[in-house]
């Protein structure tokens, strides 16, 4: 067996943790090398914020020297030199600020289409257990908006709170300076800002996470749902959906009320703060001015101060609810990105090589929970060149043997071996070069006929296809389409008949001239004219080519090589066709009930 790399799987069936209610330095931490790249932006746009802060941090300065002397100076011309330095240094600041919002801007937007890429990048990593647990509403919330709510978390928060933070203790330290009473004034008022800055910030991130899971709650329940409106009204039970979708959004319609309700309290003591720092220092300074112990100046440069030091602060709360939400998002990403594949590449993989000799089965079990074992000590094997076909009724283990032989899963015990070397040991992309799958169920992209043939991949050359579909025998097919092989098919092919769609994905397996076939079922569902059109086509293309075969039709798979009889995940029977029926056990029972079904049956034909 090779040495696999370490994997940690979460067990979290849709990846929500329990909200927590501290701000998790490594989710910060975590966040930093996605600025990997952007050093010179991230350095230019702090060295704005610096200049900004400094410019703002004199404006008062500048407005008390214009009230307390270059207006009682009388001398217009003071009075023109210091109104123009005060106005240029509004338009510095506010230059400085458009351009610093630009840049920042554009380095969030790049940063999270890169998240975006790689979290989608990583999806297609992980093994097939986990879409069977997760839902595809729930995976395109992560991608999609969860992704989209870093963009605040990535440009202008960060550089907005230094801003804010340097612009306080600048205004501090003026204050004080200046008048130590007033300073206290003014800070008699700071318990109620900061509680209420408290509260928003650490209390209400849990019920920000909370709101996003509703959210993903009811993203998801669109996307499965939608798709299946035909269904729906064929059932006539759209009236379930319309109430489970008015319950989802009943019950986030309350909580988001119930948040809403909070955050308007929190901001009316956080908004009424300054008033009451502003109101404090009015009132001391009014026996004060007339005294001569502090100018009208001064008492607005206290003011402007107040002001300056409170608004930054007030703009990130007002931003709060939106940072809290990234974060949350922010941990949901990193919960996806921690999930690992359980199944993974070997440390140190084998050359890959062709096939020459055989496929074996070597004692196989498995199981997708601990308590049901879907095979059972299984041991068969394959070899070059031949067709076999797996049989069984439903239960059996037909498709996890599919699944296995893909190695979409691996053995619960036992292995299975290419040529006497376990799958294990190979690439999964060497092993995927070497297997084709045509599976029950066919997916068509939506695109032209020529891209669905090579699976959207740009390296496959065109004429590779062309010789498919002549091997195929289907060209007739792709000739009747509107504009051939440029045709635009609709989502799933909803345009094409199902047998047409069958015939398609043959020549897109067939396309990558696969060293071993396998076929899930793939004529399960076509009448018997496409059938024999199928099977005609396959007999001569097999020719030379591994293929196993999974079909319910037993009448398919008569001239397969050796027939595999699974039942309840133990292998009962093997042996050619005339070989089974002469031994009188289960495939000749299933066999002969087939052919007894089919013989009452009319006959029909659907064009392909």
């Amino acid at each position: 067996m090779p040495l696999m790399e370490d994997t940690v799987v979460t067990d979290d069936p849709e990846l929500e943790s329990e909200p927590r209610t501290k701000i998790s330095i490594s989710t910060f931490r975590r966040m930093l090398p996605f600025f990997s790249g952007y050093q010179h932006t991230v350095a230019a746009a702090v060295a704005m914020v610096l200049a900004r802060t400094g410019i703002l941090a004199c404006l008062p300065l500048v407005f008390r020297e214009l009230v307390d002397s270059s207006i009682p100076s009388q001398q217009y011309s003071r009075i023109a030199i210091a109104a123009s330095i005060y106005l240029l240094m509004l338009v510095a600041q506010g230059t400085l600020e458009y351009y610093q919002s630009l840049i920042v801007g554009f380095m969030g937007i790049r940063i999270v289409n890169t998240i975006k890429q790689q979290l989608l990048a990583h999806i297609f990593t992980l093994s097939i257990r986990f879409f069977d647990h997760h839902k595809v509403g729930k995976l395109i919330s992560r991608v999609e908006s969860d992704s989209q709510r870093l963009y605040m978390a990535f440009s202008s928060v960060g550089l907005q709170l230094l801003g804010a933070l340097l612009m306080l203790g600048i205004s501090l330290i003026i204050m004080i300076s200046t008048s130590v009473q007033l300073t206290l004034y003014a800070l008699a008022a700071a318990p109620l800002f900061l509680g209420g800055l408290y509260a928003i910030f650490f209390k209400m991130r849990p019920l920000f996470r909370q709101d996003r899971e509703l959210y993903a709650n009811i993203t998801g329940f669109l996307t499965e749902h939608i798709p299946a409106v035909v269904l729906l009204r064929n059932l006539n039970n759209t009236a379930w959906s319309r109430k489970k979708m008015a319950d989802l959004n009943r019950e986030k319609t309350r909580f988001s009320i119930r948040v809403e309700s909070l955050e308007v309290v929190l901001w009316f003591f956080m908004l009424l703060a300054p008033v009451l720092a502003i109101t404090g220092i009015l009132y001391r300074s009014v026996s004060w001015i007339p005294s001569g112990d502090i100018s009208i100046g001064t008492v607005w440069m206290f003011i402007q101060y107040i002001q300056l030091a409170t608004m930054p602060l007030i703009m990130i709360s007002e931003q709060i609810s939106e940072l809290q939400k990234a974060m949350g998002a922010a941990e949901r990403i990193f919960d996806l990105f921690d999930t690992q594949p359980e199944i993974s590449n070997p440390v140190r993989p084998v050359a890959d090589k062709p096939f020459t000799n055989e496929l074996r089965f070597e004692r196989v079990s498995f199981h997708y929970e601990s308590d049901k074992p879907v095979l059972a000590d299984l041991s068969f094997s394959i070899a070059k060149g031949s067709r076999v076909a797996v049989v069984g009724p439903t239960g059996a283990g037909k498709s996890t043997v599919i699944s296995l032989l893909t190695r979409l899963y691996d053995p619960t015990s036992g292995c299975i071996t290419l040529d006497g070397t376990d799958l294990r040991a190979f690439k999964q992309d060497d092993l995927r070069k070497k297997v084709s799958l045509v599976m029950q169920d066919i997916f068509l992209f939506p695109g032209t006929v020529l891209d669905n043939l090579r699976a959207l991949r740009s390296d496959i050359p065109a004429e590779r296809v062309y010789e498919a579909v002549q091997a195929l025998g289907i060209e007739h097919i792709i000739n009747g389409l509107p504009a051939g092989y440029d045709t635009v098919l609709a989502e799933q092919g909803a345009n094409l008949s199902f047998g047409q769609r069958q015939l398609l994905s043959f020549a897109r397996a067939l396309t990558f001239n696969p060293d071993i076939l396998i076929i899930d079922e793939a004529t399960s569902a076509v009448d018997p004219y496409t059938e024999k059109h199928i099977q005609r086509s396959l007999d001569k293309l097999l020719e030379g080519r591994t293929a196993v075969m999974i079909a319910h039709r037993l009448s398919t798979i008569i001239n397969a090589d050796k027939i595999i009889v699974l039942d309840r995940g133990h292998l009962v029977e093997e042996g050619s066709h005339a070989e089974l029926l002469r031994s009188n056990g289960m495939y000749a029972a299933l066999y002969r009930l087939q052919e007894s079904t089919t013989s009452h049956k009319p006959s029909t034909t659907t064009a392909v």
